[in-house]
């Protein structure tokens, strides 16, 4: 899988979870996530691993400066992770 076929893949699984969701924690992890993967693909990393790790880094960096909750901050960690193994294992 390509780079941006992979970022593609990440963000259309994001869109379809934000659009489908009730949950307003969701809703906003959701949100929060496009807005890293966004940044993170608009410098066209050369693989996916890297793609990832510019995504984790972003994270990690407004994790350190967001009031966000510990609550907010497990929740958008643990879609990350959901998002990432969807996109690398389509069903």
């Amino acid at each position: 899988m390509t780079p941006n076929d992979y970022s593609d893949s990440l963000h259309n699984y994001l869109l379809t979870q934000e659009q489908s969701t009730d949950d307003n924690d969701r809703l906003f992890y959701c949100s929060y996530l496009l807005g890293h993967l966004s940044l993170a693909a608009s410098t066209e990393p050369a693989d996916c691993d890297l793609l990832d790790n510019s995504v984790n880094l972003s994270l990690e960096s407004a994790f350190a400066v967001d009031r966000l909750s510990d609550a907010d901050k497990a929740g958008i960690a643990a879609l990350w992770v959901e998002t990432a193994r969807t996109a690398r294992n389509p069903a």
